[in-house]
């Protein structure tokens, strides 16, 4: 059976849906799960909290400027 343990806190998940990405952080506290099969550990879990680095992509501008009325003077 594949398992969950979060490092950090003890908290243990079981389950098949540990394989998914979204399912592989403790609820409790975030950080990322050592994720086992049968004892053997195969993976460490995602953790969007210990990732390394966040780049977001930021507009240059949050909103359009107003186009100038031409006929106007």
């Amino acid at each position: 059976m594949i398992e969950g343990k979060c490092p950090k806190c003890g908290q243990q998940y079981w389950g098949w849906s540990l394989l998914n990405h979204r399912n592989q952080s403790c609820k409790k506290c975030g950080t990322g799960l050592l994720i086992s099969e049968d004892g053997k550990e195969f993976v460490e879990g995602y953790s969007p909290f210990t990732a390394e680095e966040y780049k977001l992509k930021t507009p240059s501008r949050t909103s359009p400027e107003p186009e100038k009325d031409k006929s106007a003077k």
